[in-house]
């Protein structure tokens, strides 16, 4: 790993009340972008390109800053999809 993985504390917060399956997906995904914090995939959501906003897995997506070494993790996004207002349609 090139970049030393840290949480903000809602980020935290949001990661430690994970099922135990998510969560080891998301940490596998952040394992993975630590060797690579700025891969194809992800969209830079500040002018330096140093905050940026990816997908990890179709229901869990991240903001996160890299600085000095580290990829912190500002913002966990869930979404739960067993339950939607529309279907989709054809």
């Amino acid at each position: 790993m090139l970049y030393s993985v840290s949480y903000s504390e809602r980020a935290a917060q949001i990661r430690d009340s994970l099922p135990e399956d998510r969560r080891a997906l998301l940490e596998r995904g952040l394992k993975k972008l630590a060797d690579d914090p700025r891969p194809e995939i992800s969209v830079p959501l500040s002018k330096d390109g140093n905050t940026r906003s990816l997908a990890l897995t179709r229901n869990i997506a991240i903001e996160y800053v890299i600085s000095d070494g580290l990829l912190i993790v500002l913002v966990v996004h869930v979404v739960d999809t067993s339950q939607v207002l529309l279907e989709n349609e054809e």
